[in-house]
């Protein structure tokens, strides 16, 4: 069956962060385009710079939104290192910027990078050429690391269980397909604790695609760079899928929400800080209609700040 992408919150994110007179949008994790090419499509007067750190998916979404001409420049580029960037926009700064961070269908379904657990695929996951293969995680690291791997980034809660699993596993021969590790991980826990609604590997799975691709450090390095391309008055919004995610991005807005980050046993502020946004929307979820057509977005939380 041909697989549809399906961009997540699409509604929410245009009545959010796109205004009429806007110029310039960053899409820092453009995917495939969709959100992209939705507002290409309702804005003619803006021009979207679209990154994505995956140059295979980024020449899909070139190919995508090439209709559209001078007005999409796709480029290949991590977000964290968007200050590297050398764009010309007569001075101006962006208007409005999106940062999704859940991974595409096309990684599941299309890669072959031993993303989806229901395929016999190469363990890779990897987005780029500097990333760390997941083959060499499974292979390599020790138990105590492998477990908190999956605790940390996946909250695993039989970690453990599975770390050693996977060692035994690996003496006898190297776990080097996705089906191969998704059968250890669901025969190393316990048959009554499988969920009931996904597969007992996916959240190892997604530990492990966090830590290939070392996304937690790229969001707390990548939203502060983002965020000082930002126009006065425009505004910044992040889908986050997992709790991990989540908490460095309401970490950082909440910083950036201070009037004052002095510590709290001194009595005089020193520190200047002054209140660099405002709240626009708080943990914004898909709607029960999108949930039902994409089950993906089920875990989605949108959350949209404006710089004042």
């Amino acid at each position: 069956m041909k697989y549809v992408h399906s961009p997540v919150m699409l509604e929410e994110v245009i009545s959010y962060l796109v205004k009429k007179q806007d110029k310039y949008f960053l899409d820092c994790t453009v995917g495939e385009g969709g959100h992209s090419e939705e507002i290409l499509t309702r804005f003619s007067g803006i021009v979207i710079y679209g990154l994505d750190r995956d140059p295979e998916i980024l020449e899909i979404a070139r190919n995508r939104l090439s209709v559209f001409r001078e007005r999409f420049c796709g480029i290949n580029i991590n977000f964290r290192d968007v200050s590297l960037l050398n764009i010309n926009l007569g001075g101006e700064l962006f208007d409005s910027v999106l940062i999704d961070l859940g991974i595409s269908f096309f990684h599941y379904k299309k890669s072959k990078k031993g993303f989806s657990f229901s395929k016999k695929e190469k363990l890779d996951m990897r987005l780029d050429d500097t990333s760390l293969n997941a083959y060499d995680i499974v292979n390599t690291h020790s138990e105590a690391n492998l477990a908190d791997v999956f605790f940390r980034f996946g909250d695993e809660r039989f970690s453990r269980r599975i770390a050693k699993k996977i060692v035994y596993e690996r003496e006898k021969k190297p776990i080097e397909y996705s089906d191969q590790l998704a059968e250890i991980i669901a025969n190393a826990i316990p048959t009554k604790f499988h969920p009931k609604r996904i597969h007992p590997a996916t959240k190892c799975f997604q530990a492990l695609r966090i830590a290939s691709n070392n996304e937690l450090e790229n969001i707390q390095i990548g939203i502060p760079k983002v965020f000082s391309l930002l126009k006065k008055g425009g505004r910044l919004g992040v889908i986050t899928f997992h709790s991990g995610e989540d908490r460095i991005v309401k970490k950082i807005f909440a910083n950036l929400y201070k009037d004052c980050i002095c510590p709290l046993d001194v009595p005089i502020c020193t520190c200047s800080k002054k209140r660099e946004i405002n709240w626009v929307a708080r943990a914004v979820k898909p709607s029960n209609e999108e949930v039902e057509k994409n089950p993906a977005s089920r875990s989605a939380k949108l959350r949209v700040v404006e710089k004042i």
